[in-house]
């Protein structure tokens, strides 16, 4: 958030004063047509009741809700509080924001970061989840598989839960790999406060702590099954170790498959709980079948990260080429972000995109994203 200058950081105040909405009905969607009919999220907040009453996706309890509790949100006072906490928050339509997790049917308003957003690839990252009281079985898999990953350059996302998650956080620390947490609370907060050392080896080897939640937010439990969207959202591929039939683990992989990832399980034992869940997965068909890192690899085209990055067109890139190839990594931006960041102008910008792409190193996604090409 930084790098916002002031105009952008009192717009930003209203996108916090909006995540900071309950139960009024105003979901990511209808807070985005409200963004594009404003052309901002202050104009929205600040809008009459005769504007709102007129947009068709706003019924009148909507309204009346959403006018009573913006009475007793102050957005500059919150932009204030997270600007003295030292913690970064990137709104939806920031380029910081993780491409795959803006795809998915409700993304974040905001995620809230502890830790270094910006190094994390995204674009090869697999979702790591499981049951709080695993088996030896488990433990032993989910620290192993978390570290094989991470060898390659396989960013490892989970949610910091005791059992599977909090094991695959450790497997690729162990092996100096890049770990995402995502809590049920403000990333201020370590959950659960025994998690601590973890909490720090995240933050100190690179990683980082997301959240929807704004700094000082408090665990519920409800927001445990919300907080599962952004696991399997923020990442191509899921990976259930052990799971029960009424574990979240299998609430993520559901929503995984729904929202087109890659959902992974590893069989156990017939009559094992903790192993009911992912042979129900595989038996349904709605996961892979795997038993190590590299099947994953494999299935997903993955290749180690040295070799992934292209190593011998990265050498033939030079001058504005290579700074333009570097400004993409690791995840997609816009074209009016390069604009911005280069100083070119739109012909020149195109010509080297257009070269870039018939390199084969980089690709163009729907809106003008540009994205680095999966090799």
């Amino acid at each position: 958030m930084s790098d916002f200058n002031s105009p952008q950081k009192e717009e930003f105040a209203y996108w916090l004063a909006f995540n900071m909405l309950s139960g009024t009905g105003l979901g990511f969607r209808k807070i985005k047509l409200l963004y594009d009919h404003f052309q901002g999220l202050q104009g929205a907040w600040q809008a009459p009741i005769k504007e709102l009453n007129v947009l068709p996706w706003l019924n009148p309890a909507i309204i009346e809700r959403f006018n009573e509790q913006r009475k007793t949100i102050e957005p500059l006072l919150l932009l204030e509080k997270l600007l003295a906490s030292g913690i970064s928050a990137f709104p939806y339509v920031h380029e910081q924001y993780p491409y795959a997790l803006r795809q998915i049917h409700d993304p974040p308003l905001i995620l809230f970061v502890k830790g270094n957003l910006s190094i994390c690839d995204f674009n090869h990252a697999v979702g790591i989840v499981g049951t709080r009281k695993p088996s030896s079985y488990g433990q032993k898999l989910a620290k192993s598989i978390a570290a094989e990953l991470a060898k390659t350059g396989t960013l490892v996302v989970s949610g910091m839960a005791f059992g599977i998650d909090s094991l695959a956080h450790w497997g690729a620390l162990s092996a100096k790999g890049k770990t995402v947490a995502v809590l049920g609370c403000g990333v201020d907060i370590c959950y659960p406060a025994t998690n601590k050392p973890l909490y720090k080896a995240i933050v100190e080897g690179g990683g980082a702590v997301v959240s929807e939640y704004f700094p000082g937010t408090r665990p519920q439990s409800w927001h445990f099954p919300a907080r599962n969207r952004i696991i399997s959202g923020l990442a191509p591929a899921l990976a259930v170790i052990e799971a029960g039939l009424e574990s979240g683990a299998l609430i993520t992989a559901k929503l995984a498959f729904e929202q087109n990832r890659e959902v992974f399980a590893i069989p156990g034992r017939i009559d094992s709980a903790t192993s009911a869940g992912t042979n129900y997965l595989i038996a349904k068909n709605t996961a892979h079948l795997f038993s190590s890192a590299a099947d994953i690899l494999e299935e997903m085209n993955w290749v180690s990260k040295n070799q992934q990055l292209g190593t011998t067109a990265m050498v033939t890139l030079q001058g504005r080429e290579m700074e333009i190839y570097e400004l993409i990594s690791p995840e997609p931006v816009h074209f009016d972000y390069l604009i911005e960041k280069t100083g070119m102008n739109t012909g020149e910008l195109s010509a080297i995109l257009t070269i870039l792409e018939l390199a084969g190193v980089i690709s163009r996604l729907p809106g003008d994203w540009y994205g680095r090409e999966k090799r």
